[in-house]
């Protein structure tokens, strides 16, 4: 998992709820952005790790 990435998903996921009690739908829209943020975090640091070069054998 990319650094930060589960950070901005329970981040978001609390900003949206708070949003919808609220009835703020702005707050509810920087919520779903910061929980696609770390999604797209997490996604491009599975990526990196995948294509991360071996280390030659000694």
């Amino acid at each position: 998992m990319a650094h930060g990435s589960g950070k901005d998903k329970i981040k978001g996921k609390a900003k949206e709820t708070m949003g919808k009690m609220t009835g703020d739908r702005r707050k509810q829209a920087e919520g779903k952005l910061d929980q696609a943020k770390g999604e797209i975090k997490k996604q491009t640091g599975d990526v990196r790790d995948r294509t991360a070069p071996l280390e030659p054998p000694d």
